[in-house]
């Protein structure tokens, strides 16, 4: 149903009329508003269907009501539709985020760590090789002066975890290291050709990380020198990883010289430890 209302316009049942145009603009009284009422149950919509990507909002042919309400529900589920998708997706985010921290704060994974780098200033002196030389476990534990500890960390927060005077690192947390060491270091006599010179019988040097007991051997690793060939340098890399120690145990680096040529301090050298948690 349509009306149409404005004063002196005439029957509201009746068609209207146009009036007859104004002689000149002077002559035109002034408009008065008028409005129309449509009841939109009677309208409808005739247009193509209108559509959101694939979804149909509203189709041809449906009462201008019922398009209204057609529109608002589609478009007020996609917001309820994304409102609880981002809200998943801070929760998400949150929990990834608590994962995180409890994930470091329950291993201290890279905060726990431990390194020494030695500029040798010691002397290594040959040993008679014997079969019981040959065992790492027997070796000479190297003693790092506490000016060569470059950081002992627990979960960031610098602490004591390594003994100069004995050479003993002590475990912090329970958990799985990661042990390495290198070794670089020159043999004194350069002018015999070094290693393997005329006066060597041949033999070893060896490194390794042992208990304080020596009854367990976590990692070692040996430079084998043979009479004629020749070596100016001892290079030595190597170590476990992802070993699980327990908090309060006990671990050193030991070596033992057994090349038949002592070894005396020289500039440049190396000898270095480090354990890091890694789980």
């Amino acid at each position: 149903m349509s009306t149409t209302k404005c004063s002196n316009c005439g029957c509201e049942d009746s068609f209207l009329t146009s009036p007859a145009p104004c002689p000149t603009p002077a002559a035109c009284p002034d408009p008065e508003p008028c409005y129309t009422v449509t009841d939109s149950q009677c309208t409808i919509y005739t247009g193509p269907d209108i559509d959101c990507g694939q979804d149909t909002v509203v189709a041809m042919n449906t009462s201008l009501a019922d398009a209204l309400n057609d529109a608002i529900a589609y478009f007020c589920a996609k917001v309820l539709a994304i409102n609880i998708s981002l809200t998943n997706i801070n929760s998400s985010i949150s929990t990834i985020n608590t994962n995180i921290s409890n994930l470091q704060a329950a291993q201290g994974l890279f905060d726990t760590a431990f390194r020494v780098a030695l500029d040798p200033t010691i002397t290594i002196n040959t040993v008679t090789p014997t079969l019981a030389d040959s065992n790492i476990t027997t070796g000479t534990v190297i003693l790092f002066p506490l000016g060569d500890v470059e950081y002992q960390i627990v979960d960031g927060v610098t602490t004591t975890q390594y003994n100069p005077a004995t050479g003993i690192w002590t475990c912090p947390q329970t958990g799985k290291y990661d042990i390495n060491y290198n070794v670089y270091l020159t043999c004194p006599s350069q002018t015999g050709f070094g290693w393997g010179n005329g006066a060597d019988i041949g033999g070893t040097y060896t490194i390794g990380v042992t208990n304080v007991s020596g009854t367990t051997i976590y990692c070692a690793d040996t430079f084998t020198v043979v009479k004629g060939v020749f070596y100016s340098r001892i290079y030595l890399t190597g170590g476990i990883q992802g070993k699980i120690l327990t908090a309060g145990e006990q671990i050193v680096l030991r070596h033992k010289n057994i090349t038949g040529t002592n070894y005396t301090s020289t500039s440049g050298d190396n000898i270095d430890w480090a354990i890091r948690r890694v789980g």
